[in-house]
């Protein structure tokens, strides 16, 4: 709401070019990690005893239908990378979104107003990064209200110090979502019909 007071719709969110599942399974997993494959992915991380998170993510283009059926859907996909996993989901535990990020802004602040996390640079899930790049940007803006003369100054000092880092890893998950993409791709087919996929932990 205040990020459209600032620019109305001149900044949308835009679609980031992947459909992504993800959910929580009871099974224990010892590690971690991805599995890429042509414009798809599918990631594990251990969440406590006997629960585990996963992630799936798939390039469609915008607007894709919605399967009828999620999970099978998945099992469709990549039934043959964690079968495990697949075969513990239940429908009711899978979340289903289209991927987006916020177009780059040219500021920050507007007036006596501020933008932090992801009002100010919403950026995909798979980088991570959402609840840190927040707490950096809090805690840069209350070093700059505490150093600043006064409140203007201060969130010119704000919007210096954490627009350009913030944007730059937005864009360089951009960035590394095609290269993951590519290297997926280049691994199976460097591998044959017997290696589809390329696992990183």
């Amino acid at each position: 709401m205040v990020r459209a007071q600032m620019y109305g719709g001149r900044y949308p969110l835009r679609y980031a070019g992947a459909v992504a599942w993800r959910g929580v399974v009871d099974l224990d997993l010892t590690e971690g990690g991805e599995t890429w494959g042509r414009g798809r992915k599918f990631g594990l991380t251990p969440a406590g005893p006997g629960r585990s998170n996963w992630y799936a993510a798939v390039r469609l283009p915008e607007g894709h239908p919605e399967p009828p059926d999620d999970r099978a859907e998945l099992r469709r996909l990549f039934g043959d990378w964690h079968r495990q996993v697949l075969d513990a989901l239940t429908e009711e535990g899978i979340l289903r979104h289209e991927i987006h990020d916020l177009t780059p802004l040219p500021s920050y602040v507007s007036g006596r107003t501020a933008l932090l996390g992801d009002a100010a640079h919403a950026m995909t899930p798979d980088l991570g990064q959402g609840a840190c790049q927040s707490l950096i940007d809090a805690v840069a803006l209350a070093d700059c209200v505490r150093d600043a003369g006064d409140v203007p100054a201060a969130l010119r000092a704000y919007d210096g110090r954490r627009r350009r880092p913030t944007q730059r890893i937005a864009v360089g998950g951009a960035a590394g979502r095609r290269t993951a993409a590519a290297a997926g791709a280049g691994r199976a087919a460097a591998a044959g019909a017997g290696g589809r996929t390329a696992r990183v932990t």
